[in-house]
Formats: C-alpha cells, structure tokens, sequence
C-alpha cells in the first residue's frame, strides 16, 4: 500500500497567489474594480454561497458529499420567514427554528448514510428533492415576502460603512469551522475516516457518530446561509440558488478538497470563494455575458482538476484502485 503525498498547504499557497494575481489584472483592466462601492458590494454576495461551501466541506472531508445544502438553506428561509411574518412577539423564534430545521435535515441525512448505508450521493440528491418539495409545498410555489424591514437591512448594513454584516457572518463561521476541524476529535476523525474508512471501522472509530456529526454541521451551516439569504434579497423561495450547488461543488474543488476524502482546508475554501467572486464581478466589468461566465467557471473546473492530479501523482488513493500484490481477485 503506497501513501499520497499530502500537497495542500502548497496548494493553498498556490491558489493565494492565484487570487492576488486575479485581484492585480482586474484592478489594471477595470480601474472602478477598486472601488468602495464594488468591494462592499462582492462583500455582499459571496457570503451566502460561500456558507454553502463551508457546510460541504467537513462532508467531502470525510469522503461524502451533501447535495442538500441549497435545499435545506431554502427550507429554512422559508420558516424563518413564516414566523417573522406572524408578528414582531414571534421573531426571537425564528433564527433558532431555521436553526433546529437545518440541524433535523442534517441529521435525516446522517441517519440515511450511517444506518442505512446510503451512498452520500445518492441520499443528499433524494433529501434535495424531498426538503424543495416540502419547500413548495408549504409556500404554495411563490416567494414569501413582507418580511420586517429590520430583518431585511441587517442583510445590507455594513460595520463603519466599509464591512457588510453577511461578510462578518462568514468569517466567522468559517473561524469556528476551521477550529473544529483542526483541533477537534470530530475533524481529526473525518480527515482519518475520508482517507481509509476501511482502517478506521477496523481500529473501532465510531463512524456512525462521526457521521451523525458531519452531517449535522452541514445542516446548521446551510440553514444560516439560507438565514443570511432571507435577510439580503428579503423574501424567502423554495427555488432560489437553483445554480448554487454547481458553484459550491466548484468552490471546493478550486480549493483543493479531494472528492474522495481526507484532505481540504477552510483556508482553501476562502480563497476560492474570493477567487471565483473575483472572476464574475471582472467579467461584469468587462462586459461579458453569463454564459462566458460559465464557460470560465467550467474550463477553470477541468484545469484545476488537472493539475491536482497531475500534482498529488492522481487524486484516487492506490489502495482503493489497486490490490497487493498476491491477493486473490
């Protein structure tokens, strides 16, 4: 059995540089990318999906994968925004519902993969499919508006004018995830079960816990984005980020997360989070249309999948590929 060589932290360096380089290029090429104006602006619109990002990210670490997260993010939007709608003595109430909702959905898809033994994949596309039903089901198909205007300008205040509170959220969430990752047992034990589940069942982690756990994570993460979501375009819809889940996988992807588990940083995440806002707020700029944009994000997919590979001597670890030598088939 061979190990891989663990480039991450190279890589993140690389992915820094790659973002500062964009920064630099945009800055010549559109001389009112620097503006106050546009800064707090992409402040404001990357946090929502880069949550996103962050609650799949301790999944994919640990060898799975959550196609919910959007799902779940609407669902929780659209509860908070029922029980803001009910009266001003109810709305203390409705950020820990949305709360307890995203931490229920997490928890259903724990249960799918760790008792059931659903493949991650498989179970988060059906519980996509089943939390958007129940979505629509309860709004009837349109957008839920009349939320109160204070809940509706925390998503588009700024702390002395030059920090949006969305930004603040996310830096913050991605502090207290990069903590629990690092220094936790839980994140410690999902790096490990992500590398060789085989190895770890064997030396008896308890992987139905730890799954539990992840799982769990991603759930309260994806309802606090799809509270910051309620709070800066102010209604809440089953529907909202259909193109979400496409840019979060990307999102991970750019920052080094391996798809088949044990490596990935938050870090990582950060940085292409800021990266890919970079590309489409230039691409705005510079006039391009939505589809160039896609066509960026698409090719910048493959490229970096590319070189990861050709990196790290291939993504797969050998030991899931290959047999020793002399083991029957």
């Amino acid at each position: 059995m061979s190990v891989r060589r663990d480039t991450t932290g190279s890589y993140v360096l690389g992915l820094g540089g790659l973002t500062l380089a964009i920064f630099f290029v945009l800055s010549l090429l559109a001389p009112n990318f620097l503006t106050l104006a546009n800064l707090n602006s992409m402040g404001s619109q990357f946090p929502e999906f880069g949550l996103l990002a962050l609650a799949v990210l301790p999944t994919m670490i640990s060898g799975g994968i959550d196609l919910s997260v959007v799902a779940v993010a609407n669902l929780a939007s659209i509860v908070a925004a029922l029980i803001l709608r009910a009266g001003p003595e109810y709305a203390w109430v409705a950020v820990p519902a949305a709360l307890l909702l995203g931490l229920a959905c997490g928890l259903l898809n724990g249960c799918l993969i760790a008792y059931l033994r659903l493949p991650p994949i498989l179970a988060t596309l059906g519980t996509l499919q089943l939390f958007g039903g129940i979505g629509i089901v309860i709004t009837g198909g349109p957008a839920i508006t009349g939320i109160p205007e204070w809940y509706g300008a925390f998503g588009n205040a700024s702390i002395g004018g030059a920090v949006p509170v969305p930004l603040l959220v996310f830096v913050l969430v991605a502090l207290g995830l990069g903590l629990v990752l690092r220094f936790t047992a839980t994140g410690m034990r999902a790096r490990l079960y992500g590398a060789n589940p085989l190895a770890a069942r064997f030396v008896g982690m308890p992987d139905k816990a730890l799954i539990l756990r992840i799982y769990a994570i991603a759930g309260v993460i994806s309802a606090l984005a799809g509270l910051v979501i309620l709070a800066r375009v102010n209604s809440a819809n089953a529907d909202y980020g259909g193109s979400y889940l496409l840019l979060v996988i990307l999102i991970n992807i750019l920052a080094g997360v391996s798809p088949f588990g044990g490596s990935g940083t938050v870090v990582g995440i950060v940085l292409a989070v800021v990266t890919l806002q970079l590309i489409s707020s230039g691409l705005n700029f510079l006039a391009f249309t939505a589809f160039a944009r896609d066509l960026v994000f698409g090719g910048l997919l493959i490229l970096v999948m590319a070189a990861r590979v050709v990196a790290d001597g291939g993504w797969i670890p050998r030991w899931r590929t290959r047999r020793a030598k002399g083991t029957p088939a």
